[in-house]
């Protein structure tokens, strides 16, 4: 039977594929270059046996079930050729790419690698490819991006005496898109919402204004949806909600990022801001001040080229709020207490930014 399937995988994909090389480790061990890649329509296709070996795991081809079961400590991961998911403790999780057969083996892409084989693991992974093949790379991606690039997240001036007129914000992930997942099972989508929806409860009871929430319950939003929420003419603040995985379960704490433009900045004695910052960096730094008020470790802020922050001039700011690695903080993190704890330092600081931002506005008219 798997020769049939092999067979018809031949059929259905004629080989003429440019080989290719890669690297792929764990972040921070030593890469492990992989020559048996092959290159389909610009997308590296390495075998998934491989791929396990350079970052310690180890899996199997169930003859029946015609899929490949991959060993983690959240239990077998399932993929199969005939399917576009990881199945995973009864729950599926949508594949960018594919599994495919090639040349006797079956074989995973990068994105898989990257993201699938990383949640697997529980650590980042280097992902190099050392033989891109940019000629026949798909033009849609391209365009793609430029199409998430054309939203300009530009601050729209205001006549109104309300400090803030509205307040988007983003909870990560959602649907099959967990993000990280703990040890425990407790996902990294459940804590954005439930803090999202809690502070965007508090902005409405106490301010008044309206939230725009990319997302009102557990299902995938794509980039561009979640650009959509942040470009409302009324729109004064963007937030993002995600949180993070380190290696060492010893790490923790809050850590904000904001767009490269904006230089990084050192809150940790609770200094003014400097003249001169940019709106994104004032939010933070009121942002930060306020969680350490409230006993709220922040590790800092840091500037980040990533996507989910956009172009522009909109004040924003993506809050990692802990790591679902630390057991301790894990902990703290589901606890409603806690939970309630970093709302009303979000909200003091939010208050205190539309404050000064309010009074800077009245100084230069």
């Amino acid at each position: 039977m798997r020769f049939c399937m092999i067979l018809m995988c031949f059929l259905i994909f004629p080989m003429n594929p440019a080989t290719a090389a890669v690297d792929i480790s764990l972040r921070g061990q030593d890469p492990v270059r992989l020559e048996d890649v092959y290159q389909q329509e610009g997308v590296p296709y390495i075998a998934i046996e491989d791929a396990l070996d350079a970052v310690g795991l180890t899996g199997h081809w169930n003859p029946i079930s015609h899929s490949f079961l991959i060993r983690s400590k959240y239990g077998w991961g399932e993929i199969s050729p005939a399917s576009g998911f990881l199945k995973i403790g009864g729950e599926f999780y949508p594949l960018k790419d594919k599994p495919r057969f090639i040349d006797g083996r079956l074989r995973v892409t990068d994105s898989f690698i990257l993201n699938q084989l990383a949640q697997l693991s529980g650590r980042s992974i280097y992902f190099r490819n050392l033989d891109p093949d940019i000629d026949n790379a798909p033009a849609k991606q391209e365009n793609g991006l430029e199409k998430l690039f054309a939203f300009l997240l530009n601050k729209k001036e205001s006549k109104s005496e309300l400090l803030l007129r509205s307040v988007a914000i983003d909870p990560g992930h959602g649907g099959l898109d967990t993000g990280i997942i703990a040890p425990s099972g407790y996902k990294e989508k459940q804590l954005n919402m439930e803090i999202a929806n809690r502070l965007a409860k508090q902005l409405k009871m106490k301010l008044g204004i309206p939230i725009y929430l990319s997302r009102d319950g557990d299902y995938e939003v794509t980039m561009e949806q979640r650009f959509q929420s942040a470009s409302k003419e009324d729109v004064d603040i963007w937030l993002l909600f995600h949180a993070q995985s380190a290696f060492s379960e010893e790490v923790s704490g809050v850590n904000l990022f904001i767009r490269p433009e904006d230089s990084a900045s050192d809150v940790a004695d609770g200094n003014e801001v400097e003249a001169g910052q940019s709106d994104s960096m004032m939010l933070a730094n009121d942002l930060a001040l306020s969680l350490r008020e409230n006993s709220i470790k922040v590790r800092g802020i840091y500037p980040s080229s990533r996507l989910s922050l956009g172009r522009g001039d909109l004040p924003t700011v993506q809050i990692e709020l802990g790591y679902l690695s630390n057991p301790e903080e894990l902990q703290q993190l589901q606890n409603p207490d806690y939970q309630n704890q970093i709302i009303q330092a979000l909200y003091t600081g939010i208050h205190r930014y539309a404050k000064k931002s309010k009074e800077k506005k009245n100084e230069i008219n």
